[in-house]
């Protein structure tokens, strides 16, 4: 078997098979969240570039970047990633996310004629398709129930529809918002009638809400949504796998946290 390549060209506009593949090669290649950065191709320049690529990885065998809109890369970028990185050890793993098509004179050229000879570029296309439907209440609804593997495929129909990462986060965030409000007017002592018009909802969304937020603590719904907001960030700025982080938002938010009797193996009492 070929080892690994160190510049991975996705080309196409089906992201969300090329969030499929991201999340394959970072199982195939051992890639913890620390050593997972996620750069802007429009901002870059040739040091930023290559300074994530010297660093030494601090928790996989090596470190993995990958650039959106890698179209907008200059031709310092690209000559550095050919001619510097095969220098590097541990090689890095660099993925370029090409959305536009590219002209004859377009510098990622380099990279594809790179291919004719012993290289370390791998080019992978990605063609448009028509996305799968996807319900877009599908995740909340299933939050709601406390459904862990109803929200798990939600999510995953959601990316397969071409959603980013980050969006659901916000997504579970604003379902969290949500029945943080209906708790808190609840607990102030409002009527259904006060609630519902204060929140804009008709009477079925909110007893669907007051439903879902019978059993969670208020302390509980504010934690969580702590938890949204800090995944978001690791997400935006590469420190965090994007499937494992959503799947274990996921789990957090439909999975009663354990009692201290639970977490020490002890029954709850009756």
């Amino acid at each position: 078997m070929s080892p690994p390549a160190g510049v991975y060209l996705f080309i196409g506009p089906d992201r969300a098979r090329k969030l499929q593949r991201i999340q394959q090669l970072e199982r195939s290649l051992g890639i913890r969240p620390l050593d997972r950065h996620q750069l802007d191709g429009a901002s870059l320049n040739a040091a930023e570039l290559m300074g994530f690529c010297r660093q030494q990885p601090a928790e996989s065998p090596r470190r993995f970047i990958v650039v959106d809109d890698a179209h907008r890369l200059d031709a310092a970028s690209v000559n550095a990633l050919l001619e510097s990185l095969p220098r590097l050890e541990p090689l890095p793993c660099v993925v370029l996310f090409v959305e536009a098509v590219l002209n004859a004179r377009h510098p990622l050229q380099r990279l594809t004629q790179a291919r004719s000879g012993p290289s370390i570029v791998s080019l992978e296309e990605f063609p448009g398709r028509d996305a799968p439907s996807a319900k877009p209440f599908a995740l909340t609804d299933a939050l709601g129930r406390g459904g862990v593997g109803e929200a798990m495929r939600a999510v995953h129909e959601q990316l397969m529809a071409g959603r980013e990462p980050h969006e659901l986060v916000a997504l579970v965030a604003w379902q969290v918002n949500r029945w943080i409000a209906v708790k808190r007017l609840a607990d102030a002592g409002y009527t259904s009638a006060r609630i519902a018009s204060a929140l804009g909802l008709k009477d079925w969304q909110l007893q669907r809400l007051q439903s879902e937020v019978a059993r969670r603590p208020v302390e509980r719904l504010q934690e969580l949504l702590a938890v949204c907001w800090k995944l978001d960030v690791e997400l935006k700025t590469g420190q965090a796998s994007a499937l494992a982080g959503i799947e274990q938002l996921i789990v957090s938010v439909c999975l009663p946290p354990a009692t201290s009797e639970q977490a020490s193996g002890q029954p709850a009492a009756d």
